[in-house]
């Protein structure tokens, strides 16, 4: 799939984007907070990013993580509410994809969580559910 055209005024930059711009963005779009600890050891780690910018300002997200070859995750993916409904969302998950494209080995596993209604874009992109062959599983560590 092709990336859709951006709305006038939108830049997409494959950059990770800045601690702070995570931060805020996780928060707004409704994603589970995460420390600055977190993000600042995490974020340098990513094989791949993107950033939505508006007049200068990151509105949206969206990263791929792994080993770059045997299993990558699509992660983070984020717009500012006040922005959604414009395909930016859609321009994120294009970008990803055709890195990932461009730039892994065949028989690559890709796998994401689809929060809410989000299946439906992904589903756009090739994702299907894995269930009930598979399960998705999940542990939170914090600190003690």
């Amino acid at each position: 799939m092709t990336a859709p055209d951006l709305p006038p005024g939108y830049t997409l930059r494959h950059a990770i984007p800045e601690i702070a711009d995570y931060l805020r963005l996780r928060r707004i779009a409704g994603l589970t907070p995460r420390s600055t600890g977190a993000a600042e050891a995490g974020l340098p780690r990513s094989i791949f990013g993107v950033t939505i910018e508006h007049d200068g300002r990151a509105i949206g997200m969206g990263r791929v993580i792994g080993d770059g070859a045997l299993c990558l995750h699509i992660a983070d993916i984020a717009v500012d509410p006040e922005h959604q409904g414009r395909g930016l969302g859609k321009s994120v998950m294009a970008a990803l994809m055709a890195y990932i494209a461009a730039h892994v080995p065949a028989e690559t596993y890709v796998n994401l969580i689809a929060d809410g209604e989000a299946h439906r874009l992904y589903a756009q992109f090739g994702f299907e559910p894995v269930a009930p062959a598979s399960q998705g599983m999940a542990v939170w560590i914090t600190p003690s």
